[in-house]
C-alpha cells in the first residue's frame, strides 16, 4: 500500500516595522559613541606625563585635533574630530590653557575641554597679609607681577561698602582680599586674581553675618580697618574678641589705638622691633599721633577677626603686650602695662605714656 505524503507550504510575510531604520540608526550611533567614548583610549600613547596645551580663540576642532595629534596626546586627528562630533560637542571646545595627562581617551579630553576645565595654579593668600605681600608673593609665584595686581587693587571697588573718598588710601581693595586658597587659572589677569578675592569675600559675608554687621555702629569698611588690625595684633584666635575690646574701648573713650600694625603698614614691612623713632612717623595711619581709626585697613582680615569685632569682649582693660609665645598680657592701667613689660622684656627702657 503506497502513503502519499503531502507537504504543505505557508508563505510567511515578513513586515518591516517602520521604527526599525531609526532603532538601527541610534543603537549604530550608542555603537560609535561608546567605542569612541571608552575603546579608543589612546593606550599606546600612555607616559603618565602631564602636558599642557592653549587652545587660542578661533581655533577649530581640527585645529585642536592636530594640536593634540603634535603632541602625542591622541593617535589620530580624524578619529578626535569623529568622537566631539558624535558627541555634539565639536562647536563647544573652550579656549584656555589646559594640563593633560598622556593616556586620556578622545572623549575624555573632549569632556575637559568642553566644560573648560582650564589649568590653574593653587595660590594661598595668608590671613592679614597686606596688598603689597600679596603682590610680591604672586610674582614669586609667576602669576602675575607685584605692580599689574597693585594697580588692579587701587580703585578696584565692585561693591558699595568698598567705597571711600579719603586721598590717604592707596589701595581701596585693601581689606577686602579674603584670605583663602585660590585655584588661580593659568591665563588669569591680575585684573581676574583680584576680582577672584573680592567675591570671596562678598562670598563669606553670610546672611547671619550681614545682620550682625547691621546691627553694628560701625559701617562694614570701619570694621574691616579694626579687623585688620586685630588679625595683625593676634598670634592665638582666642585672644580677637579681647584685643578688640582694648581697641573699641579706646576708640570710645576717645584714646588713640596705639596699634604697632599701623607704624608696620607705613614702614611697607615687618619689622619685628618697632623703635621709639618709628612711632613719631608722620603719617595718618600712625595711631599713635592720630585718634581714631586710621584711614583703612592695614592688611586683609579673616572671618574670625571680623566676628571678633563685632562679638568684642568689653572689659576695663586699656594695654596689653605680647610674650614670646605671642600671647598677651592684658592690663587697665599704663602703670601696670610698664611693670608687665619689665616682667616679661627685663632691662627694657620704656617711653613715656601715651
Amino acid at each position: 500500500m503506497a502513503v502519499a505524503v503531502i507537504f504543505q507550504t505557508a508563505a510567511v510575510e515578513l513586515t518591516v516595522q517602520p521604527w526599525l531604520p531609526v532603532a538601527l540608526l541610534l543603537a549604530a550611533l550608542f555603537g560609535a559613541y561608546w567605542y569612541l567614548d571608552y575603546f579608543n583610549t589612546n593606550t599606546s600613547l600612555a607616559t603618565g606625563q602631564k602636558i599642557k596645551f592653549t587652545v587660542t580663540q578661533g581655533m577649530t576642532t581640527s585645529d585642536i585635533a592636530t594640536m593634540l595629534h603634535d603632541k602625542k596626546l591622541i593617535q589620530t586627528p580624524e578619529s578626535f574630530r569623529l568622537a566631539a562630533r558624535v558627541k555634539g560637542l565639536e562647536n563647544h571646545l573652550q579656549a584656555g590653557t589646559y594640563e593633560i595627562t598622556a593616556g586620556m581617551s578622545d572623549g575624555e579630553i573632549i569632556n575637559i575641554l568642553s566644560k573648560g576645565k582650564v589649568h590653574s595654579n593653587r595660590f594661598a593668600v595668608p590671613e592679614g597679609a597686606t596688598i603689597n605681600e600679596v603682590a610680591l608673593k604672586l610674582e614669586r609665584e609667576h602669576l602675575a607681577t607685584a605692580q599689574a595686581f597693585k594697580d588692579a587693587c587701587r580703585n578696584y571697588t565692585p561693591y558699595t561698602y568698598m567705597e571711600t573718598s579719603n586721598p590717604d588710601v592707596v589701595y581701596k581693595a585693601e581689606g577686602f582680599i579674603c584670605p583663602a586658597t585660590y585655584n588661580v587659572p593659568e591665563n588669569a589677569t591680575a585684573k581676574d586674581i583680584v576680582a577672584m578675592m573680592v567675591q570671596e569675600f562678598n562670598k563669606k559675608l553670610t546672611p547671619d553675618l550681614r545682620s550682625d554687621l547691621n546691627k553694628s555702629y560701625l559701617p562694614l569698611r570701619d570694621i574691616v580697618t579694626l579687623a585688620s588690625m586685630v588679625e595683625r595684633e593676634a598670634t592665638h584666635k582666642e585672644e580677637m574678641p579681647l584685643i578688640a575690646g582694648v581697641f573699641e574701648k579706646r576708640l570710645q573713650m576717645g584714646m588713640p589705638i596705639q596699634s604697632d600694625t599701623t607704624i608696620q603698614y607705613i614702614l611697607g614691612a615687618q619689622k619685628k622691633e618697632v623703635t621709639y623713632d618709628d612711632l613719631k612717623l608722620e603719617s595718618p595711619y600712625n595711631t599713635y599721633l592720630n585718634k581714631g581709626l586710621p584711614p583703612g585697613p592695614v592688611g586683609n582680615p579673616s572671618m574670625d577677626a571680623l566676628r571678633a569685632v563685632i562679638h568684642p569682649v568689653m572689659t576695663d582693660y586699656l594695654y596689653f603686650v605680647a610674650d614670646k609665645e605671642g600671647y598677651h598680657h592684658f592690663t587697665k592701667t599704663y602703670e601696670e602695662h610698664v611693670a608687665m613689660i619689665q616682667k616679661l622684656n627685663p632691662g627694657e627702657i620704656i617711653g613715656e605714656a601715651q
